[in-house]
C-alpha cells in the first residue's frame, strides 16, 4: 500500500509514547464512524500496554480543547473530529496526533501531527473515514490487529461512503474491507438495500427504509404490511415471520415495485440505486444486529446521538450480553424519535424553504441538535430533495446554532461542502467544516438566517460555475 510509509510514522509515534509510559487519551466524535475509529486506537494501544483512556466528545471546540489542556494526560491521539481546531490545537496541546476525513485548510497539510485522508491524496468523503485510517495504523502497530477490520467497514458505511459502482467501497476503505475478507471476519453478497435483511420481518423490513425516505411508507409498519399483503408476498413459513434474504428472487421484484410505485416517477428513481453490496460480519450471530455493516453502523450511530456512547464503545470492543441488549433499547429509542421528527416535517412543511437548488430547513423547537445529521441525511434521501443540497439549522444551548448540510446523491455538480461551510462560518464567528458530502457548522443564534443564506449562495455559484466550465471544456 502506497500510503504505508505514513502510518509507519504515526505509529512509531504511538510506540515512543508506551513506552515512556504516557498517559494517553483517545479522544474521539460520538458518531458510528468515530466510535468506531476511537475504539479501534484504544484497543490497539491497550493490546500494546499502554495507558490509554478513551473519551467521546459531541465536537471538539475551544472549550474542549481548554479542557484537554488542563487534563492530567501527556499524550492526546484525536479521531474523527479536530480538523477545523489544528490552529487551536497546536497552541494549547504539547503532544497530539489527529486522525481525521474531513476537509483541512491548505496552511494545515503540511502539519507533521495531522493523519489526513485529504493530505495522503484522497477524497475523505468518498476514499477514507476516519474508521479505515485508524484501523491501517493500527495495523502497522500490529499486524494481528487485522482482526479489528470489520470496524472500518462499519465507520465506511456509516459515513455513507459506500459510493463505488452498487453502494460499495472504493479506495482505501475497499483495502480495508479486502483486509477483513481476507481474514474471514467480512463476507459480501449482493441484495436489496434493506435494514434488518436476515434479522427482521419483511415488513419491519420495508418500514425501516429511509434512503430513499418515502412519507407513508418510511417509519409506518401497518402501511408496509398492508403494501406487502397487496402485492401477494407469503409473509410467514410454519407461523414465523419471513426476511428479506428468504425470499425468492420473484419475491424481491414485488418488493422493488412497491418501493419503486411509492416514489414520483418525476423523481427518476431506478431499481439499481435499491441494490448494492451488503457486508455481513461473520463472527456475528445471524440474528444479531451487529450481523450487518449497515445496521451495526445505525446501532453505533443511535448510542452517540442518544447520549449512550459508553454502550456503543463496550459493543465496539467485543462487549455483548447486557451492553448489546441496552444498545438495541436505545436504536429502539433512536428510530422512534427519528420517524417522529420525519412525521412532523411531512405536516410542517414551511419549515423547508427552497432556494434554486438549495433546500433550507428550520429545525427549532423541533430536533435535537445531536439528532440534526442523522435528519439531514434521511431529507436529503427523500425523493423530493436527492437533487439538491440541504441545509438544517437547529439551536445548540442559548446563544448557538448547529447547522448540518448534505449535497444529495442526484445533485448536478461536485462541491467541497467542508470548505463552504469552514469558510462561511468563520465569517460569523463560528466554526465549520466536512467533506464533500457532508458538513457542519456551529455559529452565534443572531447569525443564523444570514449564514444559511450565504451557504446558499455560494452553493448555487460554485456549481453553476462549474457547469459552466465543463460546458465551455
Amino acid at each position: 500500500m502506497e500510503h504505508r510509509q505514513v502510518f509507519k510514522e504515526f505509529a512509531d509515534i504511538i510506540e515512543e509514547r508506551v513506552e515512556k509510559r504516557s498517559k494517553i487519551l483517545v479522544a474521539s466524535h460520538l458518531d458510528a464512524d468515530g466510535l468506531a475509529s476511537g475504539s479501534i486506537l484504544f484497543e490497539a494501544c491497550r493490546r500494546l500496554g499502554a495507558n490509554v483512556t478513551l473519551r467521546i466528545y459531541p465536537e471538539l471546540d475551544g472549550r474542549a480543547v481548554e479542557e484537554l489542556r488542563g487534563s492530567r494526560y501527556e499524550f492526546f491521539i484525536l479521531a474523527d473530529l479536530g480538523s477545523s481546531m489544528i490552529a487551536e490545537l497546536d497552541g494549547s496541546l504539547n503532544d497530539y496526533i489527529l486522525i481525521d476525513h474531513h476537509v483541512i485548510q491548505e496552511a494545515h497539510t503540511q502539519n507533521p501531527r495531522v493523519l489526513n485522508a485529504w493530505k495522503l491524496g484522497l477524497d475523505g468523503g468518498r476514499d477514507a473515514c476516519s474508521s479505515t485510517l485508524a484501523y491501517f495504523l493500527a495495523k502497522e502497530l500490529d499486524h494481528r490487529n487485522v482482526d479489528l477490520s470489520p470496524l472500518a467497514v462499519v465507520g465506511s458505511v456509516a459515513d455513507r461512503q459506500d459510493c463505488g459502482p452498487k453502494h460499495s467501497l472504493i479506495e482505501l476503505n475497499r483495502l480495508a474491507l479486502s483486509d477483513a475478507m481476507k481474514a474471514g471476519h467480512v463476507s459480501v453478497v449482493e441484495d436489496l438495500l434493506l435494514p434488518g435483511r436476515e434479522t427482521r420481518p419483511l415488513h419491519e423490513s420495508l418500514s425501516l427504509l429511509n434512503n430513499p425516505y418515502i412519507p407513508g411508507l418510511s417509519g409506518n409498519k401497518d402501511a408496509a404490511y398492508s403494501a406487502l399483503m397487496k402485492a401477494e408476498i407469503n409473509l410467514k413459513v410454519s407461523g414465523a415471520w419471513r426476511t428479506l434474504s428468504e425470499l425468492t428472487k420473484e419475491e424481491k421484484s414485488k418488493v422493488v415495485e412497491i418501493i419503486l410505485s411509492s416514489i414520483p416517477p418525476s423523481q427518476r428513481f431506478t431499481v439499481e440505486q435499491l441494490i448494492g453490496e451488503i457486508y455481513l460480519i461473520e463472527l456475528e450471530d445471524s440474528l444479531s444486529p451487529l450481523r450487518d455493516a449497515r445496521e451495526y453502523a445505525t446501532l453505533l450511530n443511535a448510542c452517540g446521538r442518544m447520549g449512550k456512547q459508553d454502550i456503543g464503545v463496550s459493543v465496539c470492543l467485543g462487549n455483548r450480553d447486557r451492553y448489546l441488549a441496552e444498545a438495541m433499547k436505545t436504536l429502539s429509542e433512536y428510530r422512534f424519535n427519528i420517524n417522529r421528527i420525519m412525521q412532523s416535517l411531512v405536516v410542517e412543511t414551511s419549515r423547508i424553504s427552497i432556494k434554486d437548488s438549495v433546500a433550507i430547513l428550520n429545525g427549532r423547537e423541533l430536533i435535537p441538535d445531536k439528532l440534526l445529521g442523522p435528519v439531514t441525511s434521511i431529507v436529503v434521501s427523500s425523493p423530493d430533495y436527492r437533487d439538491k443540497v440541504v441545509v438544517a439549522l437547529t439551536n445548540s444551548g442559548e446563544k448557538e446554532v448547529k447547522v448540518s448540510a448534505r449535497v444529495g446523491e442526484s445533485f448536478g455538480s461536485v462541491l467541497n461542502l467542508g470548505a463552504i461551510m469552514d469558510e462561511v462560518a468563520r465569517k460569523f464567528g463560528g466554526t465549520g467544516g466536512g467533506h464533500s458530502m457532508a458538513a457542519g457548522a456551529k455559529i452565534p443564534s443572531e447569525f443564523s438566517e444570514s449564514f444559511a443564506n450565504q451557504v446558499a449562495e455560494k452553493v448555487l455559484n460554485e456549481s453553476r460555475a462549474k457547469i459552466e466550465n465543463k460546458v465551455q471544456k
